[in-house]
């Protein structure tokens, strides 16, 4: 059962299952969802919400676009971490059905939605006695107590659960600077670029992104789509743009679990040594850092938090567009559009922007000879990646979260602090027994908690602990 609730729907009287609120209806809330029912050793009842009503996809995986491609092989996006294989079979499953070829290694984030969905509605079918609610709206408050939570949606319902797991997602960015904004100017300019309004933009306007990295990408391949022939121009810090996947084998783990380096710069001399040898004998960068990615999330754990912050300073950026790269295809049409002139890339610092009516300017110092240069066009679209500054974050769960003082943001505010079992701390700093989080919201803990391989761990590690506690 996957129905949409009603706005006065509660906890259902004389139902004795366990209840499950989840909010979010994206990848880490699907896949909590399924191995709640699967792990379960009694059927449950699940209260899932998501104000987009994206419910088995989210917004990543919705997009009809089908250039916009997974940035991970097919082989590595399997949804279940226990059966690497499960994506695979789902995809070679779907070619035979219709009489044709398996795809290649990188497919439409739109097909993976629809595998998200089939694994739900085969989880549900096979477990007829647990059942899942889809409530499309936005959960704006909740109350915890010692064994249950109380939500309350935009609407004004209020839903009775036994635990809540936040599966929020990231947040849209802010821009560095704030826009001066004429009659009607905040029509031009998308703060959110998954907002749906980009249909706006007409085939001959000029387009400015702020931001060069992986959102950027996806508006530039989604206005290239639609027929877009003026001049786009993307800013950013550096300018730097996501690097291309290559075919690299396997390469030996060069980092000592129990020596793990506790400086920013003994990690980057040590994997930039690693790098260079590896290119002597003719081994690409890629495989060097892919090896690196079972050591992450202790790497980040086992430095203090000053040289978080160092590392979110000044090696952020490089890792970012090395470590989360982009399908071949894809690369191909960037460059393709950068030679052409159709799009053109900026490295410098925001400084002014004013949004008019009938178009937009900014003002930009460029990075290196810090000249200052006006860029002016049609539209303003904000591709600066997620907010990752949870005190200027301005969701109403979030802040009610916050004010009521059931989370605290982590030591960097880059999202929210967490216990063991990916319990939330609150504010006196007391891990809660009925309030969870998993996915980008858990990054200041993590730092590498975006990627599907990353959170299909998390989730059947979140539903594990909490089928154990309140069945």
């Amino acid at each position: 059962m996957h129905a949409h609730a009603k706005p006065a729907a509660r906890k259902v009287t004389g139902d004795n299952r366990p209840t499950f609120g989840i909010v979010g209806g994206g990848f880490t809330g699907t896949m909590l969802a399924v191995h709640l029912i699967e792990q379960s050793p009694v059927p449950v009842r699940i209260l899932q919400f998501d104000r987009a009503a994206a419910f088995g996809s989210g917004v990543a995986y919705s997009t009809p676009n089908d250039k916009h491609l997974l940035n991970v092989r097919v082989g590595n996006m399997s949804a279940y971490d226990s059966r690497p294989d499960h994506f695979i079979k789902w995809l070679e499953g779907c070619a035979k059905a219709a009489g044709a070829e398996p795809r290649g290694p990188f497919v439409s984030r739109g097909l993976y939605g629809q595998y998200l969905r089939s694994t739900l509605s085969a989880c549900l079918a096979a477990h007829p006695a647990s059942s899942m609610i889809g409530v499309d709206a936005e959960v704006v408050s909740l109350s915890a107590g010692a064994n249950s939570v109380e939500l309350q949606t935009s609407d004004g319902a209020r839903h009775a659960v036994d635990r809540v797991a936040l599966c929020v997602g990231n947040f849209p960015p802010a821009l560095p600077v704030k826009p001066q904004t004429g009659d009607s100017g905040e029509d031009r300019y998308f703060a959110n670029p998954w907002s749906g309004g980009l249909a706006r933009i007409g085939k001959d306007d000029d387009v400015v992104l702020v931001g060069t990295g992986l959102t950027m990408v996806d508006v530039v391949l989604d206005l290239h789509s639609r027929g877009h022939r003026a001049k786009i121009t993307a800013v950013s810090r550096r300018g730097l743009m996501p690097l291309p996947h290559r075919d690299v084998g396997p390469y030996q783990a060069f980092l000592n679990p129990d020596a793990l380096p506790r400086t920013v710069m003994a990690l980057t001399r040590m994997v930039r040594r690693e790098v260079e040898a590896a290119a002597a004998n003719g081994v690409d960068w890629r495989a060097v850092l892919d090896s690196m990615r079972p050591q992450t999330q202790a790497l980040w754990r086992g430095l203090p938090v000053a040289e978080r912050r160092r590392f979110l300073r000044h090696v952020r950026p490089y890792w970012e567009v090395h470590r989360h790269r982009v399908a071949p295809p894809v690369a191909a049409e960037i460059e393709e559009l950068l030679r052409a002139g159709k799009l053109a890339v900026m490295a410098g610092r925001l400084q002014a922007v004013e949004l008019g009516a009938t178009g937009i300017s900014m003002t930009v110092k460029a990075r290196g000879d810090k000249t200052v240069q006006r860029i002016e066009g049609s539209w303003l679209v904000n591709c600066s990646g997620p907010q990752l500054d949870y005190d200027r974050i301005s969701d109403p769960l979030i802040r009610s979260l916050f004010d009521g003082g059931l989370a605290r943001p982590d030591s960097l505010s880059l999202g929210l602090d967490l216990g063991d079992d990916y319990r939330l701390v609150s504010r006196s700093g007391i891990p809660s027994d009925v309030l969870f989080a998993l996915g980008p919201p858990i990054r200041g803990n993590l730092w590498e908690t975006t990627a599907v391989p990353d959170i299909r761990k998390q989730c059947e590690a979140v539903a594990r602990h909490l089928t154990s506690t309140a069945a």
